[in-house]
């Protein structure tokens, strides 16, 4: 089973674990940017602990990097493995690029047609 990846960017040392994510924990920004640019990441979660520039800072290179990265923000209030898988799977939803053509009514017509 192939694991999707998140990169924690927290303050906290407590380690971090989400069903089926490869979780790197990482202290600091500078520490996540150097990462970001050696692979990709699926999620991005940044404690809200962490300064607002700090945030913005990471924003502006991930979106640089990697355009399909999913930053999310998360606190004490809410728990991280909820807080990615939902926003993880609320961009990437299966079956949300779907489009069905429902043309009951034009096969009925047509059948009404053809029958004499």
């Amino acid at each position: 089973m192939r694991h999707l990846e998140v990169m924690v960017v927290t303050e906290q040392t407590t380690a971090q674990n989400i069903l089926n994510w490869k979780v790197t924990t990482v202290t600091n920004v500078e520490t996540a940017i150097e990462r970001l640019q050696q692979r990709p990441y699926k999620v991005v979660a940044i404690s809200d602990t962490i300064p607002k520039t700090e945030k913005s800072k990471l924003h502006q290179i991930t979106a640089v990097l990697y355009d399909d990265t999913i930053i999310v923000e998360f606190g004490n209030d809410t728990p991280l493995a909820e807080t990615v898988k939902k926003a993880y799977w609320s961009k990437n939803k299966p079956g949300s690029q779907r489009h069905y053509l429902d043309n009951s009514f034009e096969i009925q017509l047509a059948n009404s047609i053809n029958v004499s």
